[in-house]
């Protein structure tokens, strides 16, 4: 097999684990959000803007209750943020690791190294892109909006004659949609798209410098798609593609770089360097999930997937994307730092 194939290979199997470590990202960004939401409606009850009793003081009670909450909204996405920001400099600094150590165990001595202290790190956290906006924008940007959305509902049912308990749904959703219809549900989906997004952005950065650290070892970039019933056009036609630097120009096709990957929001795909000819280099095949699979032993297709999800796919009790749904299966970054 070709060192690039080879490096492919073990990539492939690197974003699995990085999925997973995403889920881990995700629960914790959950738990925040599961105690501001707690903190929300306790704002709401104590304060009762909505208590029939001395009307005078309604409209009051009313104003001190979103002021309050938005402070807790405040220092809540702060927190968030601050812990975010973190674990993605420590990814950084794990794959940036990773990569000099798979890279290295290919050419079977020490060729390629990357220059990643924790300031450098911190550093391309700080401008890796989402969507064309560094972290700490999408962060304040979702702040902004709870406070603002948070106002207009307590507004809307405050004059629609609600309850304070009618309140609080609004905010936390309602059993009967199990609670999907609630101001907190959609604080969720954003933090989750963000999570993906911040993690492939700054994997990709740490490969772009590997790259950029490496011009003898080195010469480019290329997708690699995770090729299943969920794949998005944009990264099926992506898939395989390559890139060369600097300039990340297109070699053998015309689709522009564009910043790379993540290419949409919850985008899986991810980017390999591609090695120089002389050392043996040249593109890897792409293949699709199932193909990829096939070349695995069972044992190894339980290990990356979990041994009841694999053995209901081989039963085809679940479908492909079902099966790489890294969903239930957090991986925080101390077990991503060990795996090898």
């Amino acid at each position: 097999m070709k060192r690039n194939e080879r490096l492919a290979e073990t990539l492939r199997k690197r974003q699995l684990y990085l999925l997973r470590h995403q889920v881990s990202v995700r629960n914790e960004l959950d738990r925040f959000l599961s105690l501001l939401d707690k903190a929300i409606a306790t704002s709401i009850i104590t304060i009762a803007p909505s208590e029939p009793a001395r009307q005078i003081y309604r409209q009051q009670r009313l104003d001190k209750m979103i002021e309050e909450v938005a402070a807790l909204i405040t220092a809540t996405y702060s927190e968030m943020r601050s812990y975010h920001r973190r674990e993605m400099q420590q990814l950084a600094e794990v794959e940036a690791a990773y990569l000099v150590g798979a890279a290295n165990d290919l050419f079977e001595s020490s060729l390629v190294t990357i220059a990643l202290p924790a300031a450098a790190a911190l550093e391309l956290v700080d401008t890796a892109l989402i969507s064309g906006a560094p972290m700490k924008e999408w962060w304040a940007e979702q702040s902004a909006s709870m406070r603002q959305k948070f106002a207009q509902q307590m507004r809307v049912g405050f004059i629609g004659g609600e309850s304070d308990a009618d309140l609080v749904k609004r905010i936390r959703g309602t059993r009967e949609l199990q609670y999907a219809d609630g101001l907190m549900s959609i604080s969720r989906r954003m933090a989750r798209i963000l999570v993906r997004g911040a993690g492939s952005s700054v994997v990709g950065a740490t490969r772009r410098k590997a790259v950029a650290d490496n011009p003898d070892v080195f010469k480019g970039l290329q997708q690699i798609s995770v090729l299943d019933g969920r794949t998005s056009h944009t990264c099926i036609s992506y898939a395989g593609k390559v890139w060369s630097l600097p300039g990340y120009k297109p070699v053998g096709h015309s689709l522009p770089y564009n910043g790379g990957t993540p290419r949409h929001p919850n985008c899986r795909s991810t980017e390999i360097p591609v090695i120089v000819e002389s050392l043996g280099g040249a593109p890897a095949d792409d293949v699709d999930f199932e193909t990829f699979l096939k070349g695995k032993s069972v044992q190894d297709v339980d290990s990356l997937l979990g041994k009841g999800r694999a053995e209901l796919y081989r039963t085809k009790q679940i479908t492909l994307s079902e099966l790489v749904d890294q969903n239930g299966r957090p991986l925080t970054l101390e077990q991503l730092r060990n795996i090898r």
